[in-house]
């Protein structure tokens, strides 16, 4: 079992050192240095856009992590660029075992959680 948690976090490290710089990528349960809060954008500039990050192994969900902002150029590493049936951009990548979808965040809220 430690084996495969092991491969597991050294593929998914090796995907997201794939990313190009100023992509911002955080894992729930993360312990690193305390980070700023997001600012929120200047009302002269438009906001980047939110993108939702899923990564599977062995047909297991690694992560699912939302929002993330990622640069222009992310499209260049993905192994399939489409387009969802809603006219949103679908990107998905592949290193080794890993597979990754990228698709734009879409803030709804989830009906199973309390209000």
């Amino acid at each position: 079992m430690a084996v495969m948690t092991a491969a597991a976090v050294v593929a998914a490290t090796g995907l997201l050192l794939q990313l190009p710089l100023g992509a911002a990528v955080g894992i729930a349960g993360d312990r690193g240095a305390p980070r700023d809060p997001p600012r929120p954008p200047a009302p002269s500039q438009k906001a980047p856009p939110a993108y939702q990050l899923r990564c599977w192994q062995h047909g297991r969900l690694l992560f699912d992590e939302a929002p993330v902002t990622l640069g222009p150029e992310v499209r260049q590493g993905a192994r399939l660029v489409a387009i969802d049936r809603n006219g949103a951009p679908l990107m998905v990548t592949v290193a080794g075992e890993t597979t990754c979808q990228v698709r734009p965040y879409l803030n709804v809220p989830n009906l199973a959680l309390p209000h």
